[in-house]
């Protein structure tokens, strides 16, 4: 009987762990805002609104490591409202005036000359902050690549494309619904952009020309206030001058993180993906073949759960040398 109860404490521990870190998560709330039907109403784009070139207000960004989606490219902006800034305090994620809309557009580049290498714009997606809530939509491109519709619901499209190494690969593209928006996006009650952390832009981008600390640039530009601080710098995974461990710990903070962390959705996993996390407080070494299997398969087990359908070698590559070095 005495070891029934133990063995019936140990079961409920994880149910009880749940429930009292669940009691504070709330629903997210719904959109403070009505998305508009077409991404042109926005006007976020001067001449032809396939060429991506951003407004007066709009100023583009790169990351330092950023999230595989099959392969796809990606075009990122930030619209600040006239005179207002972003303003950062540490090396996360900074603070974002209300009216801030980050649009970020994913697209196959046409590459080489062939019929078959053409490019492929599949879908824009907008957060917007009113009222110190971000509100998250959707935009998928039509066939004749001149417009990008307000999404329901999830769509898929069929695509043919040639990867970086002028692979030829074909998958049926996932645009996501809001709902798996919320799934990625989610940290507590709340929405909040993932990418655009601190670290994740402090790299070296080029403009006009010439090779600048992107940090720097947004500050010359007036887009940012940035305090004395010690910054940090999240390192691209593809660097192969970076170690391996930096390497793999930055795909994780960019690929799973966002779920796995305390005030992610995955938060029972216990997996604490983060960049800044101790190796220690991670459950990296606890839960090594769970990582490297649930990326090593495609459907229902495969993690990342949202924007794949492809397996990304290379980084199956990465993340299985690196646990390797754990051992």
């Amino acid at each position: 009987m005495k070891k029934a109860i133990i063995l019936m404490g140990i079961l409920l521990i994880p149910i009880l762990f749940i429930v009292l870190n669940n009691k504070d998560r709330g629903k997210v709330s719904k959109d403070n805002i009505i998305f508009r039907d077409k991404l042109s109403d926005y006007g976020l784009f001067k001449g032809k609104i396939a060429d991506l070139v951003p407004n007066d207000q709009g100023i583009s960004y790169e990351l330092a490591s950023a999230l595989f989606t099959d392969y796809a490219e990606k075009k990122r902006v930030i619209f600040l409202p006239k005179g207002k800034k972003i303003v950062a305090s540490d090396n996360g994620l900074p603070n974002f005036p209300d009216g801030t809309i980050i649009a970020k557009t994913f697209f196959y580049p046409k590459r080489g000359t062939s019929q078959e290498s053409k490019s492929i714009l599949l879908e824009t997606r907008l957060l917007i902050n009113e009222s110190g809530q971000w509100n998250a939509a959707t935009y998928q491109w039509n066939s004749t690549q001149d417009e990008a519709f307000l999404l329901a619901d999830s769509a898929a499209v069929p695509v043919l494309f040639l990867d970086g190494k002028s692979v030829k690969r074909q998958t049926n593209y996932i645009i996501p619904s809001r709902t798996d928006c919320i799934a990625c996006h989610r940290q507590g009650d709340r929405i909040l952009p993932i990418g655009p952390k601190i670290r994740n832009l402090n790299r070296v981008v080029l403009r006009d020309r010439d090779t600048i600390q992107q940090l720097e640039y947004l500050k010359a530009r007036g887009i940012i206030d940035i305090p004395p601080l010690r910054l940090g710098s999240l390192p691209s995974y593809d660097d192969l001058n970076q170690s391996t461990a930096h390497r793999a710990r930055a795909y994780l903070e960019v690929n799973c993180a966002h779920c796995h962390n305390p005030m992610g959705t995955a938060y029972m996993t216990m997996l604490d993906l983060r960049f800044e996390a101790p190796i220690n407080e991670t459950g990296i070494w606890l839960k090594q073949a769970k990582i490297i299997g649930r990326m090593s398969v495609l459907g229902e087990m495969h993690m990342p759960q949202k924007g794949t359908t492809l397996l990304h070698e290379e980084g199956i590559t990465l993340i299985k040398s690196y646990l390797q070095s754990l051992k």
